[in-house]
């Protein structure tokens, strides 16, 4: 034996030959390997190894561990599964692998996109109805200002509105039967505008349906497009009326509450006589309640019978 560099020794030259040409004689008996080379430094070298081999075979061996062969094996054998498993594509069975919690995750999205997006949905529906409302008040003035061009520049008025307040039976008249609302009908009848056009579209069962409320005349003043300069002229429907024609005068007695039902009272969009739209969150204009006759205050107030307007009121009716 020699030394390494490493301070490990290793075969000589010599002793490696030897041992070769032991492993290709089938590692035979030494002492016939001394007869056969007549006692030669090599068949020494033999002998002193065989001899090594028969002190590895006498040391004791203890048999292996069952218990450890099995786990190693069973260790194997789930690594192969999982790498198996991982070239694999799984098609995950909802029936089968679907949990109650998974279920409850689901309520908890829904219930929440619900909570947020149903008010969200609700005012986006709302404000397409304020729109369509406007859209349908620019028709109405356009159509009113069209059949102003063709009547000498008088507004749409029945026959009988010059003596409406005047004739006798003015006095009999109450707000059950008082259809200001056949005057916006002329522009249906003569073909100025359509008749679902003279509606608001938020309008439902159980509002104030019927047309848009449109300016009452002032008495003894000629009821013209150009003299009522910048003022309202056609307003989404008036509340006040519909809850006096219900019975019901108590609701709308606060001023802030006197906006249209049209649009759940938020407010309403009202036409001028120059044919512009704007939304008002009040029905005041200038201190002056577009829905209620000049005098009154709230709708308990309200005249059982149809008044003549001053010159100066402002007052729509529908």
């Amino acid at each position: 034996m020699i030394p390494s560099d490493d301070n490990h020794k290793i075969l000589s030259e010599e002793n490696r030959r030897a041992i070769d040409a032991l492993l290709e004689a089938g590692l035979v008996d030494g002492d016939d390997l001394v007869q056969k080379h007549n006692e030669s430094a090599e068949s020494t070298r033999q002998a002193a190894a065989l001899s090594l081999l028969r002190k590895l075979e006498a040391y004791p061996v203890s048999e292996p561990d069952t218990l450890l062969l099995d786990s190693t094996m069973a260790r194997i054998a789930r690594e192969e599964r999982a790498k198996q498993d991982r070239m694999e594509i799984h098609t995950p069975s909802w029936g089968k692998r679907t949990q109650w919690a998974d279920f409850g995750a689901v309520a908890a999205v829904a219930l929440l996109a619900t909570g947020v997006g149903w008010p969200i949905a609700q005012r986006m529906r709302a404000a397409a109805l304020e729109q369509n409302c406007a859209n349908n008040l620019r028709t109405v003035g356009s159509s009113i200002a069209a059949y102003a061009v063709d009547h000498r520049g008088n507004l749409p008025a029945t026959a009988s509105l010059g003596g409406l307040f005047e004739s006798p039976a003015a006095s009999k008249l109450d707000w059950s039967n008082y259809e200001h609302s056949g005057h916006l009908l002329l522009l249906e009848r003569n073909g100025y505008a359509r008749h679902d056009s003279l509606h608001c579209p938020a309008c439902t069962a159980g509002s104030a349906c019927g047309t848009f409320s449109f300016r009452v005349p002032s008495v003894n003043t000629p009821f013209r497009l150009e003299l009522m300069g910048r003022t309202p002229l056609v307003a989404d429907a008036n509340p006040v009326i519909h809850m006096r024609r219900i019975g019901n005068k108590s609701e709308l007695s606060a001023p802030n509450t006197q906006c249209s039902m049209n649009h759940q009272q938020r407010g309403q969009n009202v036409l001028f006589a120059d044919v512009s739209i704007i939304w008002l969150v009040t029905p005041l204009i200038n201190g002056d309640n577009i829905y209620l006759p000049d005098g009154v205050q709230d709708s308990q107030s309200l005249p059982l019978s149809p008044q003549a307007t001053t010159v100066n009121d402002i007052f729509l009716a529908q």
